[in-house]
């Protein structure tokens, strides 16, 4: 049972001592890649920039640079919550990027708009190709479609269950392996009068993502649609969310409701709740936090045995269609998701590399988050889930529409089935328009 986390040491600054594949003054390109390899100046956004992943991409650039002198990146930082706009407005003034970092959640506009350029040649001539998980690959194909791979993701951050090794220990209860461990474990360690409940359930802003996520792993049902039908309001999804939604304020706090990702994260770090699901990005708050009290497990196997695992977005490094420079833009990404290079950056921010064979980097195995959610992955029982996100009306849904409903369902103004219901049925109607658009 991999159990309590440790501390990581950051590496930034620090050079490791290697020589990487992608770093040379050779690449292997397809036919018609524009440009030259060995030279130009480009511009490179990063989506998500802050004080905790900036100096990673700083350091990975001079490493790049260094190798390859006659190639200058700029980074521009964009923050999180305004990247994709940004996106939009440089493309509506023709003043696009050369390359950058696109989240996979909003990746099939760019597509639609013919603003990035298809991977599949890139990847296929390049000495990594084999190195690449092919199920993420393969994913990262359907946010876009399902046709191209038209962003190469670089890190995988699964959904995780976060839970207080110190309560389990004086619990004498061990983590959970399935989802009635994980129900017994949240109502035995919850202590209303000490103030301690046994989870924290997400019932604000960002719930609907993380409630899917719960929904295909308890279920095991592996796909969104079943032909043009959503999967989301059958029977068994629809116990699964009344199962989970009973929780509230009985084995969580009454705040749930109308939390997010901060609160829960104080709640937990606080020592109010027990355990917590989110992705495996949140490792350095709860690290800050307790220490080597927290640990991670996957979210459980479905009763009937099914492994499915529905991604995050997908981080992905594209190659705008404007850029007079890809060829050069190709050998930036080649070497970015190279082993070191997917080393490095993954082992600082406690994630899992998309390139394979960095996942045997030392540093990984004394991280148990990353190590119990990369055994999942590399399990070839596993099935991934893709959200579709080529869906125009997918993003609106899970972050808008359905946030509301959710919480009367938290708080027993709708049913699971009813809210179930309804999601299916926005679901289908999308789905039916971007049928109709593709000629399906």
């Amino acid at each position: 049972m991999l159990n309590h986390l440790t501390r990581r040491t950051l590496l930034v600054g620090t050079v490791a001592a290697v020589v990487l594949a992608g770093c040379s003054s050779e690449t292997s390109l397809p036919d018609g890649a524009l440009g030259d390899p060995n030279s130009g100046t480009l511009t490179f956004w990063d989506n998500n920039a802050g004080p905790d992943r900036t100096p990673l991409y700083e350091e990975l650039i001079r490493r790049f640079e260094a190798a390859n002198p006659g190639i200058d990146i700029e980074y521009v930082g964009l923050p999180s919550d305004s990247a994709q706009q940004k996106y939009q407005t440089a493309l509506a003034g023709g003043s696009a990027p050369d390359l950058g970092i696109v989240s996979t959640a909003y990746l099939a506009p760019l597509v639609a708009q013919n603003a990035v350029i298809p991977l599949d040649d890139f990847v296929a001539a390049s000495p990594q190709k084999d190195e690449y998980d092919p199920k993420i690959i393969e994913s990262a194909k359907e946010s876009g479609g399902g046709q191209n791979l038209y962003g190469l993701p670089y890190t995988s951050n699964n959904a995780t269950l976060w839970y207080r090794a110190d309560w389990f220990d004086e619990a004498g209860i061990a983590p959970p392996d399935t989802w009635d461990e994980f129900y017994s474990a949240a109502q035995e360690l919850t202590d209303k009068d000490a103030g301690r409940y046994g989870f924290t359930i997400r019932g604000g802003a960002g719930s609907i993502y993380p409630l899917l996520q719960y929904m295909f792993a308890s279920t095991g049902i592996t796909n969104f649609f079943d032909g043009d039908t959503s999967t989301v309001n059958r029977p068994d999804m629809v116990d699964a969310i009344e199962r989970f939604a009973a929780l509230y304020d009985v084995d969580t706090p009454t705040a749930d409701v109308n939390n997010g990702f901060p609160q829960m994260v104080a709640s937990f770090g606080g020592g109010s709740v027990a355990m917590m699901q989110h992705n495996l990005g949140s490792l350095s708050n709860h690290e800050k936090a307790l220490g080597d009290k927290v640990g991670a497990v996957a979210l459980p196997v479905a009763d009937n045995g099914v492994r499915t695992v529905m991604t995050d977005p997908f981080p992905s490094y594209t190659i705008f269609k404007s850029s007079k420079h890809q060829a050069a833009a190709w050998k930036f990404l080649e070497f970015m998701t190279s082993p070191d290079s997917q080393a490095y950056w993954n082992e600082n921010v406690g994630q899992i590399p998309v390139n394979t064979v960095a996942r045997s980097a030392p540093s990984f195995q004394n991280m148990p988050s990353v190590q119990a959610a990369q055994a999942v992955l590399d399990d070839p029982k596993t099935v991934l889930v893709t959200p579709p996100d080529y869906l125009a009306a997918f993003g609106k849904i899970v972050q808008v529409q359905m946030l509301g409903e959710w919480q009367k369902v938290l708080i027993g103004q709708l049913s699971a089935q009813d809210f179930a219901d309804d999601f299916a049925d926005k679901l289908d109607r999308a789905k039916a328009k971007y049928d109709a658009r593709q000629g399906k």
